[in-house]
């Protein structure tokens, strides 16, 4: 056990020496830009407050990271990240039996940009960032990249739950529409978590 300690230990030593690092530890942004604010999101999406949503996760992803300090006030930050939600664009990628949709993919693009106060320079931008997700509106279909699988996976047990399996037509019908909305949300959270946590990896290292 003793050598397998000293060799995962060699092995990052070497990495590291070598010049590999682990994803988003590292900032290679100016010495002047320390602090870093969101200032304004356009949306042209037709999910009203996405944008929001957004915003939320990159304040998230430089407090936790803690690499940037966090300026609430855009007008007092360093940087600032700015951008355009392109489209939230909806598609179904599965029907059952009566060809109705069961299953719909979720498709986010954004432009984002990183911009030093002091003089408008921008210091990084990515134009065209994609995340992408499914969500099911159907209790008898499992998404297992659906947030709600991933948080807690449906089973035989949860099937026989009235919850997931209502006796009456009108009773599926309203538990189907609900459970559409709530996965469509969380789905919507997730990928703003995951566009924030790309664009915050870029910040620090592709400059």
């Amino acid at each position: 056990m003793r050598w397998r300690g000293l060799g995962v230990s060699a092995l990052l030593w070497c990495a590291l020496g070598c010049g590999y690092h682990l994803a988003g530890t590292q900032v290679h942004l100016p010495a002047d830009v320390r602090s870093v604010s969101v200032g304004h999101i356009e949306n042209l999406s037709s999910e009203h407050g996405w944008e929001k949503l957004l915003a939320f996760a990159l304040e998230r992803e430089v407090i936790t990271r803690r690499q940037l300090v966090w300026e609430p006030d855009p007008t007092r930050g360093d940087a600032v990240i700015s951008g355009t939600v392109r489209s939230v664009s909806l598609r179904p990628v599965a029907f059952n039996a009566r060809d109705q949709a069961v299953q719909y993919e979720l498709v986010v693009i954004v432009d984002l940009k990183l911009t030093r106060s002091a003089d408008g320079t921008i210091l990084w931008r990515a134009d065209g960032m994609r995340v992408t997700g499914e969500y099911a509106t159907s209790p008898s279909v499992v998404v297992t990249s659906s947030a709600a699988f991933q948080l807690q996976p449906l089973d035989a047990k949860n099937l026989r739950d009235p919850q997931w399996n209502p006796l009456s037509a009108a009773d599926a019908q309203a538990i189907n529409i609900q459970l559409a909305e709530g996965e469509k949300r969380l789905l919507l959270q997730r990928l703003a978590q995951e566009l924030a946590r790309d664009a915050y990896n870029g910040i620090v290292e592709d400059f």
